[in-house]
């Protein structure tokens, strides 16, 4: 259900963000695939939508996703100070 999926606070959205990094299933993983899918197919690196859901997939499973998005982290946090 869209409940299911729904936005909340800023807090609340980055911690779904890093559940479904860190491998959780169930509908925000769904939703996160699909839109990934959807990106990577548009992209030109899969031949269609099924490709780049297993791409996506693969990516939050061996934990690349999760390592772009402590880079990304890292490089856009300011150090204390």
């Amino acid at each position: 259900t869209l409940a299911e999926i729904a936005g909340g606070t800023p807090a609340e959205n980055a911690a779904a963000t890093r559940a479904v990094l860190a491998g959780e299933s169930g509908p925000r993983r769904d939703i996160v695939l699909l839109n990934a899918a959807a990106a990577i197919y548009v992209g030109g690196l899969a031949a269609d939508l099924e490709e780049g859901v297993a791409k996506a997939a693969a990516s939050i499973d061996s934990g690349a996703a999760e390592s772009v998005l402590q880079s990304l982290i890292a490089a856009t946090v300011s150090p204390a100070g």
